[in-house]
Formats: C-alpha cells, sequence, structure tokens
C-alpha cells in the first residue's frame, strides 16, 4: 500500500522534498498558503489542498515546513489547522527552524492529542534535497523516530538524533547562528579588501580555497564580489536575520552570554530593516559598502 504523506509548506526546501518522496513512490497531499507554488508540484503527480486540515485527512505522516513560530502557529492550531483533523497516531515531522519554546509548546499539545510529534530541523540546500542528501537534526521519542525512518530514509543522506523533543531544534538555532558569524566576519573581509583595492575575484578565488572557507561562506562570498543577491537564492537574509534572533531567544533561556553571535544578529537584522530581507543572504555587504549600480 502506498504511503500517503501531508505536506505543510511548498517552499523551497519542503517542493525540494516532495519531488524526491514522489520520485519514491510516495502519495504526496500538500497546501501552501500561495496556492501558485502547488502548480509545478500538481505537475509531479501531488495532490492539491485547500487547506491544512484537508492536507492531512488520511495520512500517515505529515510534514511541515513553515518560515517562522507564527506560520507554524497558523497551520497546525489556526482556523482549518491541521489539528483540527489530523488522525491520532499520525507522526508530525516538523522541519521548520522555530524557537525552542515554540518546539516545547507545540510537542505538549500534540501529545495531549496522541500525535507524535518530531523535532527535525534540517541542514541542507534544496539541491540536496531534491537529490536525497538531507541532514536530518532529530529531537524526538526513539520509538517514534524509527516509525518514520521509512520517510525520513528515503530523503536523507544522514538522520542525526540528539535526544528528546527540542534537541534537534537546540542544535539547528546554534547552527545557524554559527552560520551568521561567518557570513557577517565574509562580508567584513570582502567590505575592506575591496575599499583597500585588491581585485574582488582573486580575494574570492584564495579565500574559497583556504582554511577558513567555511560552507555558508562559500555561498554567499560570490554574491558579495558580484553584488549579484537576487539569483540562486539558497537562503534569505531575513530567513538568516530570524533564526539568529531564535538563537538568541534560546541563549537567553540557557542564560548564556553569546556576545560574537549578537553582534552577528545585528548584523542580520539590520540589512532585513534596511530592506534587504528576501535577498541572498550577501546582500548584508551593502550595508558596509554603498550599493553598486
Amino acid at each position: 500500500m502506498t504511503t500517503t504523506i501531508g505536506f505543510l509548506g511548498a517552499g523551497r526546501m519542503a517542493s525540494a522534498m516532495i519531488g524526491c518522496l514522489i520520485d519514491k513512490g510516495f502519495d504526496i497531499r500538500v497546501w501552501n498558503r500561495s496556492g501558485e507554488k502547488l502548480a509545478p508540484l500538481v505537475a509531479l503527480g501531488a495532490t492539491a489542498c485547500a487547506s491544512p486540515a484537508e492536507t492531512v485527512e488520511g495520512c500517515r505522516y505529515v510534514i511541515s515546513f513553515m518560515a517562522d513560530d507564527v506560520a507554524s502557529r497558523a497551520v497546525w492550531l489556526g482556523d482549518d489547522g491541521a489539528l483540527d483533523a489530523i488522525e491520532p497516531g499520525t507522526i508530525a515531522i516538523e522541519c521548520s527552524t522555530l524557537s525552542h519554546a515554540y518546539v516545547l509548546e507545540l510537542a505538549d499539545i500534540m501529545e495531549a492529542q496522541n500525535i507524535p510529534y518530531i523535532d527535525a530541523p534540517v541542514t541542507a540546500v534544496p539541491e540536496q534535497v531534491a537529490r536525497g542528501e538531507t541532514v536530518f537534526l532529530i529531537g524526538a521519542e526513539l520509538a517514534v523516530l524509527d516509525r518514520a525512518r521509512p520517510v525520513l530514509e528515503a530523503v536523507a543522506s544522514k538522520i542525526i538524533h540528539f535526544g528528546p523533543t527540542g534537541s534537534g531544534t537546540v542544535y539547528k538555532l546554534m547552527n545557524n547562528l554559527l552560520g551568521a558569524v561567518h557570513i557577517a566576519a565574509a562580508a567584513e573581509l570582502v567590505a575592506i579588501a575591496q575599499k583597500a583595492g585588491l581585485n574582488g575575484e582573486q580575494v574570492a578565488q584564495t579565500f574559497l580555497e583556504g582554511p577558513l572557507a567555511s560552507g555558508p561562506a562559500k555561498l554567499t562570498l560570490p554574491g558579495m564580489i558580484s553584488g549579484n543577491h537576487h539569483e540562486g537564492i539558497h537562503f534569505t537574509t531575513a530567513l538568516r536575520a530570524k533564526d539568529a534572533g531564535y538563537a538568541m531567544q534560546l541563549a537567553q533561556e540557557m542564560r548564556q552570554a553569546v556576545p560574537v553571535g549578537n553582534a552577528a544578529c545585528s548584523v542580520f537584522e539590520h540589512a532585513t530593516d534596511a530592506g534587504l530581507g528576501d535577498l541572498a543572504q550577501s546582500a548584508i555587504i551593502d550595508i558596509l559598502m554603498p550599493r553598486r549600480a
């Protein structure tokens, strides 16, 4: 019998995962706030749904990819939300990057309705997800995780179980905060190098071949050099600012000072406030240097 999965959200990451799961023979039902994003998925064989509640009907698993706490709360708990119609025992897999406090709250609400919950943020770019190379950062009871492995393993290169609910989010938030630090520092390198008259392409090549070239910096430094923040967007400035902000909230929960992370968070918040939120993360260079023509 074909396994049916409900998807809440059809953004870049969710769409890539949906395509991969369809290729592996899964039946997909999907809802998205912006309905125009559903047409390519329907062409692949997915069923478009009119609401989160309709999406989860008859599903053994439900996977959510939402932008933030507000969007996640709306699709699970709002009018026509998924929890209005989900059947007890259906496994909820929350792949969104959310605040730690909200993840724990949502897990408690689902437990009260007998909905097994997996805290499952991911780390990958859409191209990797489409190839079945997703890395899942899991916080869940081991028995629940084992029940979900047939779905997760179909799209995963790694499934890393950190512990109970919330622990996957702890790692994801601090990992993404570290990414913000790397990108902000790389932007400072580019700004100083260009103001000093160094050749941008040479700077990029030297950096990318050097020992300090982290993954996030590799993704963003070419855009900083070229000034092109509109094409090939893997992750926006606003999403990085959101994740960094949630990481700062987590640090406050833990009563842990994170001064370097705080500085990087401020850079991305400044860039988002300056209207660069919908652009690639490389756009933070434009708050350090005048925007190029």
